[in-house]
């Protein structure tokens, strides 16, 4: 089943930014992507495409990062911003669809997709980063408190993606855990609680989100793990 087409691919090298009125001095980073009309994506990522942060970005299991245009326009909408989708990659992604947001993607999803094939993985987890590149002091949290977090995938087949191509639903996994709904339960796991252990008890979400859900349960209020990736 086509459930949207690639409106944009981006790749993008490490670049250094210096930043001002911030406890940070630069921002080096491969989140600066451009578009281009066609890549080849491998077990890793696009070629040509680059991640500073190698512990925290890309990898087998972060190998594509997708975001899609409703959600450029409800964080346009919410944030009173006009990030446009055919420029410079403002949160780093990777592909914009079409049609679909965080709601109707779910870890597990296999998807054809050009000449690849992809597996959803786990929402992203936003950090500093996002603040600095959009200029916008109050944007990481809000990405973590709001959901419009985009997705990210491995890759099952190696091969092209060009623009306009489209994303075909070949089979669901876990059907009750979305991207947005993981995203959810990550703000609060204590809000279904059979949902939180059958995503910390999937063998299909991704390790960093895993380990991130798993102690956020165990600590609830006294998890601290975000305070230093989101300031």
């Amino acid at each position: 089943m086509q459930i949207a087409k690639v409106l944009f691919i981006k790749v993008g090298k490490v670049t250094v930014t210096l930043l001002e009125d911030s406890k940070r001095k630069e921002l080096v980073s491969g989140i600066k992507k451009y578009p281009i009309n066609k890549a080849f994506l491998t077990k890793t990522g696009f070629i040509s495409d680059e991640q500073a942060d190698l512990k925290h970005h890309g990898g087998e299991n972060k190998a594509l990062f997708m975001f899609s245009k409703k959600t450029y326009e409800k964080i346009n909408q919410e944030c009173n911003t006009k990030f446009k989708i055919d420029e410079v990659s403002y949160f780093g992604e990777n592909i914009i669809f079409s049609h679909i947001s965080e709601e109707d993607i779910c870890i597990g999803d296999i998807y054809s997709l050009g000449e690849a094939t992809i597996q959803i993985t786990q929402p992203r987890q936003p950090c500093w980063k996002l603040s600095a590149n959009t200029q916008q002091k109050q944007m990481t949290k809000f990405i973590f408190n709001s959901g419009l977090t985009g997705w990210y995938a491995k890759v099952l087949k190696e091969g092209e993606i060009k623009k306009d191509d489209s994303l075909i639903l070949i089979e669901r996994k876990e059907p009750k855990l979305n991207i947005l709904i993981l995203n959810k339960l990550i703000l609060n796991p204590n809000l279904d609680e059979n949902l939180t252990l059958k995503a910390i008890n999937s063998q299909f979400l991704g390790k960093p989100f895993l380990e991130s859900l798993k102690k956020r349960y165990l600590l609830k209020e006294e998890d601290k793990q975000f305070e230093i990736y989101h300031n």
